[in-house]
């Protein structure tokens, strides 16, 4: 059962996904756009160079599903930087990643993947089975008919990510 202090926040993430134009969301990938727009909102770069950046690359590895629901965050400003939307051809392209999510496409070098995204102080996410388990930090699952997320806070502080607190309260699984 879901708390009233978690359902207070659900409730304004999902007043902010209506408010910037997100209601009308049909699709599992336009929903889980809207979730990375969200999480860049409450996430930290530690002591990175990703922490003095003004612009914030959102990377795309891999045939990327998300066709064009992406485009409108692009240029979008969130904690007075500039998302700028990278679609990647290959792994080592990754150093100035902030948030790069991989595709189901790329599951066979996961490792490779997860291993340079670390280096990379990249928040990973993916909605490939057992993302978080495997290293990743924030996996999509669904739960019932809903896309919900879990969260690997081992693998962010190791990545010198910081998750708010808010943030972790909505994930159905916290790895800790």
């Amino acid at each position: 059962m879901i708390g009233a202090r978690r359902l207070i926040i659900l409730n304004t993430i999902l007043l902010s996904l209506w408010s910037s134009g997100w209601a009308r969301a049909t699709t599992d990938y336009e929903i889980k756009a809207a979730y990375l727009y969200n999480f860049v909102k409450f996430v930290q770069w530690e002591r990175s160079a990703h922490a003095l950046s003004p612009e914030l690359n959102l990377c795309i590895l891999g045939r990327h599903p998300f066709r064009d629901v992406l485009a409108p965050l692009n240029q979008r400003k969130v904690q007075n930087r500039t998302i700028h939307i990278r679609y990647l051809d290959d792994e080592r392209q990754m150093m100035e990643c902030h948030v790069l999510f991989v595709s189901y496409s790329e599951r066979k070098q996961l490792d490779d993947i997860l291993s340079l995204a670390d280096q990379a102080k990249a928040l990973t996410v993916s909605d490939i089975r057992g993302f978080v388990r495997d290293g990743g930090i924030i996996g999509f699952v669904t739960v019932g008919n809903v896309i919900r997320f879990e969260v690997n806070l081992v693998s962010a502080r190791a990545s010198e990510i910081h998750l708010s607190s808010k943030l972790l309260e909505l994930a159905e699984e916290v790895v800790k």
